[in-house]
């Protein structure tokens, strides 16, 4: 007993000791990591180097890339919901009865296609002001099937569509465009209606067309060619619905790069 009596003191000194270092961590502040602000720093001496203006601009196209990027993140997450007139809110299409389909079926918005049956350039042409009021970031036009004549009729009529769209891209200075190349049609519709043989020969000059007004052009073949289900309805011409949700949407989509995996 006397030998414990004996360590008391020893061990309240030792307590004492410890519970000092326990409330000296808590109560004194730790020092700051110092952190490496060179490159920051830097930068920023860069932009104030290069001026105002050009400054500004830098830092504008680093938001847009970012906003870019989430637009586009939120646009993928839409298409797997199926919501497409989200993903199509910058985009306007113009054509004829085939993008009239797109709102017809319940796809898109009326506000978001511009379609008449039968239309073609002349359709284009008087809806000018209406697309320029729009003013829509990317503008898709897809015309091309209710003027197929032959062959030979193809370059007239590439030149016929493309001083209209230069008319538009003057307009719209701001705007991307872009211009489809007619749908490939099934082996009975060619064998019904000769005439539509010649679509490759008009996809060509509207290609070229595009190169030449400065504008986009999007080429589905390969899209067509990719597909192992029937998308024709019964005229082997017009596409069914699921062809638009499943197939020629997402395709704009990433063809005008709004569109991510």
């Amino acid at each position: 007993m006397k030998k414990i009596y004996r360590l008391l003191p020893f061990l309240l000194i030792v307590a004492i000791g410890i519970l000092s270092i326990r409330l000296f961590v808590v109560f004194v502040p730790k020092r700051a990591q110092k952190a490496d602000t060179a490159k920051g720093v830097s930068y920023v001496h860069a932009l104030e180097e290069i001026g105002g203006n050009k400054a500004d601009s830098i830092v504008k196209k680093a938001q847009e890339k970012y906003e870019g990027a989430e637009r586009r993140k939120k646009i993928a997450a839409a298409i797997k919901e199926g919501n497409y007139e989200y993903a199509f809110k910058d985009v306007l299409i113009v054509g004829d009865s085939i993008m009239k389909a797109i709102y017809e079926y319940g796809i898109l918005d009326s506000s978001q296609v511009m379609a008449e049956i039968g239309a073609g350039t002349a359709y284009l042409e008087d809806m000018t002001d209406d697309i320029v009021a729009a003013n829509p970031k990317v503008l898709v036009l897809h015309f091309g099937e209710n003027q197929i004549s032959g062959e030979a009729n193809a370059a007239a009529y590439a030149k016929e569509y493309g001083a209209i769209v230069a008319a538009l891209k003057e307009k719209l200075p701001d705007t991307e465009i872009y211009v489809d190349s007619i749908f490939p049609v099934s082996d009975a519709a060619v064998a019904a209606e000769p005439y539509l043989s010649a679509i490759g020969a008009y996809n060509e000059e509207l290609k070229k067309m595009a190169k030449d007004v400065g504008v986009h052009y999007i080429d589905y073949d390969s899209m067509w060619a990719s597909f192992d289900k029937n998308y024709y309805d019964l005229d082997g011409i017009h596409p069914v619905s699921s062809f638009y949700s499943e197939q020629f949407l997402p395709y704009v989509l990433t063809e005008v790069g709004l569109n991510v995996d």
